[in-house]
């Protein structure tokens, strides 16, 4: 560090630190994507602020307190990036910057929705007959799939989108996650049934689909998205007969991935295992930065652990249906 703490920051030098920050946090393994979005604001400001002039040492602060058209939680989000920043920029010799304290607030009304046995085979009823759509031509047979992996490794729907053939090893019926969310490689065992189902959908596209390729495609060359899976899913809850009660209330596609966590707890416990000593295994299974981020799944279901159990099961019988090779997934 240099020994000289106190050196301004001239607004002609902002871009520069902010390239040269994110090529220093790059060059850790992070992506640091949404925070290039975030120094991108900031430059802005200074430049429209600051001219050709030092720095004030409260400019962040300022930026971020003016930014009150912003979310609580994205002002949170400008202030953690800043806040590394300032750090960064204060490790090269430059003077200390002022960061607002701004915490982003924690739902307490949210409760995640844990399908039941009923709702999770209303649901394959559905999607197992979904029509044709010339504008999506494949959609009807990449979505029983998406949503049955889910539903039975508990995945983030980034994570399973990002799935390609190469990612895939039918010998060992495992699927190696390389775009998570924190970033950190996972392996997800597929069950017999759901190996198998996946292994005819990628027949079907052996001669079109490059091993790099996301498999999951609603046109041949156009990946399929989070936001037409979303929507998607919100007419296979109504097909299904699973009103959707609102924002908080849900059901969401993310629901998939809270029912394999709470009945793969409630199965644990049922086998005579303490969640406590087994917790940290499945905290690393869902990728999850730490064990209190599991454990967040039996704050909010604890009053509904003694009933899920007897509801839904992780593998329910017919959530493979038999398939033959020429079957519509």
């Amino acid at each position: 560090m240099n020994e000289n703490t106190n050196n301004p920051i001239n607004a002609s030098e902002v871009s520069r630190l902010c390239r040269d920050f994110l090529e220093f946090k790059r060059a850790t393994g992070l992506k640091y994507e949404s925070e290039e979005k975030t120094l991108r604001y900031f430059i802005q400001y200074c430049r429209k602020n600051c001219l050709d002039d030092d720095l004030p040492e409260d400019i962040i602060y300022n930026w971020i307190s003016e930014s009150d058209n912003r979310s609580l939680k994205t002002r949170s989000n400008y202030a953690g990036t800043m806040t590394e920043w300032a750090k960064y920029v204060f490790s090269l010799g430059y003077f200390q910057l002022k960061i607002p304290v701004i915490r982003s607030p924690v739902s307490t009304a949210f409760i995640p929705h844990i399908f039941t046995a009923a709702e999770t085979q209303a649901i394959w009823n559905t999607v197992d007959h979904i029509q044709p759509l010339k504008v999506y031509p494949n959609l009807h047979k990449c979505i029983p799939v998406l949503f049955r992996l889910l539903y039975a490794c508990g995945l983030r729907i980034s994570e399973a989108l990002q799935i390609t053939a190469d990612d895939i090893d039918f010998n060992t019926s495992v699927i190696t996650l390389k775009h998570t969310k924190l970033d950190r490689e996972r392996l997800i065992p597929l069950s017999d049934s759901l190996a198998k189902v996946m292994k005819i959908y990628l027949g079907e596209r052996a001669e079109i689909l490059k091993k790099d390729s996301p498999i999951f495609y609603y046109r041949f060359g156009q990946v399929l998205t989070a936001g037409t899976v979303y929507k998607r899913f919100r007419m296979i809850l109504q097909d299904s007969g699973i009103p959707y009660e609102g924002k908080l209330r849900g059901p969401r596609l993310h629901d998939f991935r809270h029912t394999f966590a709470v009945t793969t707890m409630n199965n644990l416990c049922a086998q005579g295992n303490d969640l406590y000593v087994t917790l940290p295994i499945l905290s690393a299974y869902l990728g999850h930065a730490g064990v209190k981020s599991t454990e967040r799944y039996i704050r909010l279901t604890e009053d509904r652990l003694s009933t899920i159990i007897d509801s839904v099961q992780i593998f329910l019988p017919n959530v493979f249906p038999e398939v033959k090779k020429d079957a519509e997934f």
